[in-house]
């Protein structure tokens, strides 16, 4: 069975039309390398590597590594759907839990935003 990235990598590759040298001279990832995550020889490939592949096909690297993006998360009403069952299954404290860390999150991510240089 491929990997999630063997498989992402080479249905990118596949819909851009791209070939493994192209792709190399493009992004600076080695060719050898991008073969090598095709054929699951390097099935954890370099950070840096994957972020420069992503780029290029204009994907975050988190999808690189099989993490979907919210917008696909969110594209499927029904995810959304079944986001709130798992939510409402929850008991009252589980749920305090969750919406104390989406809030922390949040305000994390607006602190950064409006912290100045």
């Amino acid at each position: 069975m491929k990997s999630n990235i063997s498989s992402l990598l080479y249905k990118l590759m596949r819909q851009h039309g791209i070939s493994q040298s192209a792709l190399s001279r493009a992004t600076g990832v080695a060719q050898p390398t991008i073969n090598r995550i095709l054929c699951e020889v390097t099935l954890n490939p370099r950070h840096d590597s994957m972020e420069r592949l992503a780029n290029f096909f204009d994907v975050t690297p988190d999808s690189m590594y099989g993490c979907p993006s919210k917008e696909a998360f969110f594209s499927n009403e029904a995810s959304l759907d079944e986001l709130c069952e798992n939510i409402e299954r929850l008991s009252a404290s589980e749920r305090s839990i969750v919406l104390l860390r989406l809030t922390n999150n949040s305000l994390k991510k607006t602190t950064t935003l409006l912290t100045p240089l």
